[in-house]
């Protein structure tokens, strides 16, 4: 038999078999469904962008740059599959995000994923992406439960490089893989006590900047920046998840021990068992230290970080404040200062 797939020499006659002919329509065909499968052609190769097949295990149909929490992978370690092994390019598989879903775990459709199907997602690199927009100040996103597309944060997730105006769902351009450092300097309002815990606060807080205008009152002195980040919700009042925490309030104890310090004449316990001292030690009206939260206005780094949730939490690192009371009269305060000499 011919084949039908020899190169033509010069000067000989082209004659092309109906065998290379097809075989070129379908090496076309496959070209074209490749390139709309990656999802817009060359401009979109251009982009770094880590692509992988993703079981759509959520029970509808996912579309195009919309996301899909990560639960696992398509063939387990030790499994038989010819086709697809753990060690080579073994698919994901994904679901609509819930309240456990790490809000950092996700891949992003290229292409529409019926129900049960395998497509492309992009898992790392820049890329278009539909996202829920809360506030234009709002510099990151992350996944959000129930929903099939990304929602704003304010800093501590995906950054996003670009997106539309306004408030609600937009275009916007992402880079995942990258999560966003989040830090940011605030003034902080006034400390919002933690029920059912002792020496821990919540804090207000809005963000920050150095006032540089040499005719100002407050010259050199930090000032909040109008419509900037903060814990704030939009319609007014205070969000609950935006309020930060003071890393050193949450290494005091919650309930005082003897000779600890926070309780008696700070922890003279053990000094008490020495020899020589008098049998009623500490004194009855002995001072007692109490743990005050960080005063109204204290200016702040804050970084955000995650909890055993994945979720984010605003923090920061203040020294907590101390005042000596007398336990017969609470409202005897006794203050310490040092005086600065001539």
């Amino acid at each position: 038999m011919a084949d039908a797939f020899r190169k033509v020499r010069s000067g000989e006659p082209l004659v092309i078999p109906a065998r290379a002919y097809n075989a070129f329509l379908d090496a076309a065909v496959a070209e074209r469904r490749r390139e709309s499968d990656r999802g817009g052609g060359p401009l979109v190769d251009a982009m770094a962008r880590g692509l992988v097949l993703v079981r759509n295990d959520s029970g509808q149909t996912i579309e195009p740059y919309h996301v899909l929490a990560i639960t696992g992978v398509l063939v387990e370690p030790g499994e038989s599959d010819q086709e697809r092994t753990f060690q080579s390019r073994t698919p994901l598989t994904g679901v609509i995000a819930t309240e456990d879903s790490s809000p950092m775990a996700f891949v992003l459709a290229t292409q529409p994923i019926k129900a049960g199907e395998l497509g492309r997602c992009v898992l790392t690199g820049v890329t278009p992406a539909r996202v829920l927009v809360n506030s234009e100040l709002d510099t990151t996103c992350e996944l959000a439960p129930e929903e099939t597309v990304l929602t704003s944060t304010p800093m501590g997730g995906v950054p996003i490089l670009w997106k539309e105006a306004g408030t609600g769902l937009k275009w916007a351009v992402i880079e995942m893989g990258r999560p966003s450092s989040g830090r940011v300097t605030a003034i902080l309002g006034a400390a919002q006590p933690i029920p059912t815990e002792h020496n821990r606060w919540r804090y207000p807080w809005r963000e920050a900047r150095v006032d540089g205008d040499p005719g100002s009152e407050t010259y050199l002195r930090y000032v909040a920046v109008p419509d900037g980040l903060s814990s704030q919700l939009p319609g007014g009042g205070e969000d609950p998840t935006l309020l930060a925490i003071n890393r050193f309030e949450a290494h005091h104890m919650n309930t005082a021990e003897p000779g600890s310090g926070f309780e008696g004449l700070l922890g003279l316990g053990p000094v008490c068992d020495l020899p020589g001292v008098l049998p009623k030690c500490p004194p009855a009206r002995s001072l007692r230290p109490k743990l005050v939260p960080i005063p109204e206005g204290v200016c702040v780094q804050l970084t955000c970080e995650r909890n055993s949730k994945g979720r984010p939490v605003w923090v920061f690192e203040a020294m907590t404040l101390m005042e000596l009371a007398d336990p017969a009269d609470e409202d005897r305060k006794f203050n310490l200062f040092v005086e600065g000499g001539a």
